[in-house]
C-alpha cells in the first residue's frame, strides 16, 4: 500500500512539475496540502491590484490579475514581435457597484507610450483579456461609458492599478545614495 501513495505522490508531483497545475479531478481535501496549492497557481503570476481610494465604495477593496500564458497547442503563444503573449484575468473583490459609470480594464507600458483596453468587469467585477507586453501597468478606471475597442486612453479616474512582477525591476539610476524618495510615486512598490 505505501509503494502505490508513493507512486502515486510521484506521478502527480511529475504531473505538477510539467505543466504548473494539479488536474481539477484530482484536487480534492484528501491530497496532501502542497499539491492542493498547486492547483490555486503561482504567487509570482499574481499582480495586487492596490485602490487609489479616489472613488468612493472602493476604500476597502482589492483585486488581482492572473497572469496566464495564452493557450496554444504548440507551446507558449507569442506576438508578431516574438513577446510572450499572456491571458490576464481580473478580479476586484470588496468593491461596492458605482452610482453611474462602469469599471474597465486596461493595460499600459511603464512609459504610458501603449495602451490596450481589456474590457469592462461584468457584475461580479471580473474580466480577461490578453496582454504581449513584459512589463506592463493594469489600470481599472471607473468610466461614463464603455468605450469602443480602439479607445487609446482612459478617461475616467483611477481607481485600480497594478504593476507586473517584470516591471517592478527598475533601475536605481537617478536614486542618490541617500535619496528618500517613495517609488511607489512612479508606479513601482
Amino acid at each position: 500500500m505505501m509503494l502505490k501513495k508513493t507512486t502515486l505522490s510521484l506521478i502527480l508531483g511529475l504531473f505538477v512539475m510539467a505543466f504548473g497545475v494539479l488536474p481539477k479531478a484530482m484536487a480534492s481535501p484528501d491530497l496532501p496540502a502542497s499539491l492542493q496549492c498547486a492547483e490555486k497557481g503561482s504567487e509570482y503570476y499574481t499582480i495586487d491590484l492596490v485602490t487609489t481610494k479616489n472613488i468612493p465604495g472602493t476604500g476597502m477593496a482589492s483585486g488581482k490579475a492572473v497572469m496566464k500564458f495564452n493557450p496554444n497547442p504548440f507551446g507558449i503563444s507569442i506576438s508578431k514581435d516574438g513577446s510572450y503573449l499572456h491571458r490576464l484575468e481580473i478580479q476586484i473583490s470588496k468593491a461596492k457597484k458605482p452610482g453611474e459609470g462602469k469599471f474597465v480594464a486596461w493595460v499600459t507600458t511603464p512609459e504610458l507610450d501603449k495602451v490596450k483596453m481589456i474590457g469592462s468587469l461584468n457584475k461580479e467585477f471580473e474580466v480577461s483579456g490578453t496582454v504581449e507586453w513584459n512589463k506592463y501597468i493594469v489600470v481599472i478606471t471607473l468610466e461614463k461609458e464603455v468605450p469602443d475597442e480602439n479607445a487609446r486612453m482612459w478617461s475616467g479616474p483611477i481607481a485600480f492599478r497594478g504593476l507586473s512582477r517584470s516591471g517592478l525591476m527598475h533601475t536605481m539610476a537617478g536614486h542618490g545614495p541617500f535619496a528618500q524618495e517613495p517609488c511607489a510615486k512612479y508606479g513601482y512598490y
